[in-house]
């Protein structure tokens, strides 16, 4: 299971610009540091849980299976670590529409490696919409203009 979680990761990064990195987790991950190491990430913090980071920002944050996370952590991970999240659970605790309620979107539901794979990208999750904008919008120039 660690080789596909691995995998997934190296997979993820080799696509996204991270060069700070942070990682959730009590598993030995010292191979996949390695790993990364060689590619353009230049910061590479492990932790084994989330409360004593401090003020630190990071480009990307990753959480994996071993790690109990809940909607307080996804909230503070995401107001005050990254914009950039990848979450690997095999809890139950952690449903599907929880995760779409604090705004992650499901990757990978894999039963042969029992754990679901879970991403959030402040960039590309609310893309910008043409009529979502103050033009033509309660603009007082625009009274006489248009009628409904």
């Amino acid at each position: 299971m660690q080789k596909d979680i691995e995998r997934i990761i190296l997979n993820v990064l080799s696509n996204e610009s991270c060069s700070k990195l942070l990682i959730s987790t009590k598993k030995d991950i010292s191979s996949l540091v390695k790993k990364l190491e060689a590619g353009s990430v230049e910061n590479i913090s492990v932790v084994p849980n989330i409360t004593n980071i401090g003020n630190q920002y990071f480009d990307m944050f990753i959480a994996l299976d071993d790690i109990d996370i809940n909607e307080t952590d996804i909230g503070t991970i995401k107001n005050l670590i990254s914009s950039k999240i990848i979450l690997f659970t095999s809890s139950l605790n952690l449903m599907d529409d929880t995760m779409m309620k604090m705004g992650l979107q499901r990757e990978i539901i894999n039963e042969k490696i029992g754990c679901r794979c879970y991403s959030y990208n402040l960039e590309t999750y609310n893309n910008k919409r043409s009529w979502n904008n103050a033009d033509g919008w309660a603009n007082p120039e625009n009274f006489d203009k248009f009628r409904w």
